[in-house]
C-alpha cells in the first residue's frame, strides 16, 4: 500500500505560506482570506502530526520540520512546473518530420509547394535530408524517405511516382539544336551526364533504339539538381527522371529531347520508418502523395506525346 500523502491543496497553501512566513501575504497570492490560510495549514499540521511554523513576536518562522518539508515541495513544484513548460515549449514548436529525398526533387518540386505545406501543416517543422547520390538504402533517422522499389511496387500504399526516364532540355536549346532524333548541328548535342545514376546514356540510347551519335560533347555533373538546373539553363541535354522533372515540364522550363521515353517498371515509393508512424508523420505522407499524383496528372498531356519504351533494368 502506499504512502498516502497530503493534498495538493494543502501542500500549495503551505508552500506560500512558508515562502511568505506570512498568512496574509500567502492568501493575498492565493486569492484566498488569511483564515482560510490560517485553517489549511492547521489541518496540514494535524494530519503530518507535528507543527510546521513557530509564531514569534516578529511573526512566523518555519520549525525544523516545517523547513525540511518547505526544500521538498518547492523542489516538487520547481520541478512540475519545468516539466510544463518544457512540454508547452515543444507544443509550441511542433513536431519536426523530417524527410530523405534527392536534391533534384527537393529544388524543383518541395520547396516551390512550401507555402502550401505550412498552410496544410502549421504545426509541423520540416527537415530535409538531401541526398545527392541515387535513392538506395535505409531511411536511418529520417520520419519519411523517397526510395526506388522493384516492380511490383505500384500496389504499396505510398507509391509515389514510376521511374520514367526522359531526355530533357530547354525549349531554346530545343529549337537550336533540334531533338535528339534529328540533331540540326554538325557537331551534335551536349550530353549532361550524373554520376552516380541508374541508367547512364548508354543505356537510355540501347533502350530508347536511338542512335548513340559519338560525336556528341559531355559534361558531368555529380549533384541532380545542379545537372538539372544547368538543363534548364540551356547547356545540354540531361536523362531527367519524372520524379525530379514533372514540376519543370508541367511549367515548361524544360521539354522532351526525344520522341521516346523509358520505363523501366520500377517505383519510388515513399517510406515510413517507424512501424506505426505519428499521425502528423502519416497525414505529411498522405499529402505529400496527393500533391504528386496531381503534379503527375497535370504531365499526362505532356507524356502523351511521346512514346513509351518499357524495359526492365539494364544488366
Amino acid at each position: 500500500m502506499g504512502l498516502r500523502l497530503p493534498s495538493l491543496q494543502a501542500l500549495l497553501v503551505f508552500e506560500a505560506a512558508a515562502r511568505h512566513l506570512s498568512l496574509t501575504r500567502a492568501a493575498a497570492e492565493l486569492n484566498v482570506t488569511p483564515v482560510a490560510v490560517s485553517r489549511m495549514v492547521a489541518r496540514l499540521e494535524d494530519a503530518l502530526g507535528f507543527r510546521l511554523f513557530a509564531r514569534t513576536k516578529t511573526g512566523l518562522v518555519l520549525t525544523d520540520e516545517g523547513a525540511k518539508l518547505q526544500v521538498a515541495v518547492a523542489s516538487g513544484f520547481g520541478e512540475v512546473s519545468d516539466t510544463i513548460e518544457e512540454l508547452k515549449s515543444h507544443q509550441e514548436q511542433g513536431e519536426t518530420v523530417t524527410l530523405s529525398i534527392s536534391s533534384g526533387f527537393a529544388s524543383q518540386w518541395l520547396l516551390p509547394r512550401h507555402e502550401r505545406f505550412h498552410e496544410a501543416f502549421p504545426e509541423v517543422n520540416l527537415r530535409l535530408q538531401v541526398m545527392t547520390s541515387r535513392l538506395y538504402g535505409p531511411l536511418e533517422d529520417a520520419d519519411l524517405g523517397i526510395r526506388l522499389h522493384k516492380p511490383g511496387s505500384e500496389h504499396e500504399a505510398f507509391c509515389f511516382c514510376p521511374e520514367v526516364i526522359i531526355a530533357v532540355c530547354s525549349p531554346g536549346y530545343l529549337a537550336q539544336y533540334g531533338p535528339l532524333d534529328a540533331p540540326r548541328q554538325a557537331g551534335g548535342h551536349t550530353l549532361i551526364h550524373l554520376e552516380p545514376t541508374t541508367h547512364a546514356w548508354p543505356d537510355y540510347f540501347e533502350l530508347a533504339q536511338l542512335v548513340n551519335r559519338a560525336s556528341a560533347k559531355h559534361v558531368s555533373y555529380s549533384d541532380p539538381g545542379l545537372a538539372l538546373q544547368a538543363a534548364m539553363l540551356g547547356h545540354g541535354v540531361l536523362l531527367g527522371w519524372l520524379l525530379a522533372i514533372a514540376a519543370p515540364l508541367n511549367m515548361g522550363t524544360v521539354v522532351p529531347a526525344s520522341k521516346r521515353v523509358v520505363e523501366t517498371g520500377y517505383n519510388y515509393v515513399l517510406e515510413c520508418r517507424a512501424h506505426e508512424p505519428s499521425a502528423s508523420v502519416r497525414h505529411v505522407a498522405q499529402w505529400l502523395v496527393d500533391e504528386m499524383r496531381a503534379e503527375l496528372k497535370k504531365v499526362d498531356p505532356v507524356l502523351a506525346s511521346v512514346e513509351r519504351v518499357r524495359r526492365g533494368e539494364p544488366g
